[in-house]
């Protein structure tokens, strides 16, 4: 295949995309407001609700490339913000005739998740669920194909225990803000396991990411 063939061809999500990677530019100080109700407590994610906190250009089309490549079906994610890695998975499930379940804990950012899989015309591609992802993943089909955590770092290990009965031999996981503190339980988790998971860090712009490969059960 070319190239070409592993871009999102559609111009309704490729249009939809780019207006929200234009307002997730724009958003600097939004952010470092919300960061800074950290400052004296524990950051909570009401802090970042207006806040795009999502995957870059570039990590996106990294993602659709790969589950394009690999004919993924069964796709999950954690931490949909307001959607714009939601939109990269939903346009790689619309090419290979897949299923994206993704979660959001915020109803005011699932509303507007929601809006933009609409306009994207993706809806029939993702379910998008609200409310805390260790009850919202609960249902999840076996055989899952390609994992994204994106969301509070300090569910990614309780997550992947959660989903891992549910995984098959070859099942890829992309942890985005790899680099962060509340992602190492995760990260040794993973390393201390090489008989079940192979592990490689993919971009270190925006927190680091890694692509992990289940191996198979034990």
């Amino acid at each position: 295949m070319t190239t070409n063939t592993y871009r999102i061809q559609d111009e309704r999500i490729q249009q939809t995309l780019n207006r929200m990677h234009r307002e997730a530019s724009s958003q600097g100080m939004t952010i470092i407001k919300g960061l800074s109700k950290g400052v004296f407590r524990k950051l909570r994610p009401e802090d970042m609700k207006d806040a795009y906190i999502a995957i870059s250009r570039n990590q996106g089309q990294y993602i659709h490339k790969l589950l394009v490549q690999r004919k993924a079906k069964n796709i999950v994610e954690f931490g949909a913000s307001f959607g714009i890695s939601t939109l990269y998975l939903g346009a790689a499930a619309k090419a290979t005739g897949g299923q994206v379940i993704s979660t959001e804990l915020l109803p005011e950012k699932c509303a507007v998740a929601q809006a933009n899989i609409d306009e994207a015309g993706l809806e029939s591609y993702i379910d998008l669920r609200e409310g805390d992802a260790l009850e919202t993943l609960k249902e999840c089909p076996d055989g899952i194909d390609f994992l994204l955590l994106d969301g509070w770092n300090d569910l990614y290990l309780p997550l992947l225990k959660l989903l891992e009965p549910r995984f098959k031999k070859g099942t890829l996981i992309y942890t985005d803000n790899a680099s962060f503190r509340s992602a190492r339980p995760f990260l040794e988790y993973i390393h201390n396991h090489p008989e079940k998971y192979r592990s490689r860090r993919v971009a270190d712009e925006k927190g680091g990411s890694e692509l992990t490969e289940y191996l198979g059960a034990i």
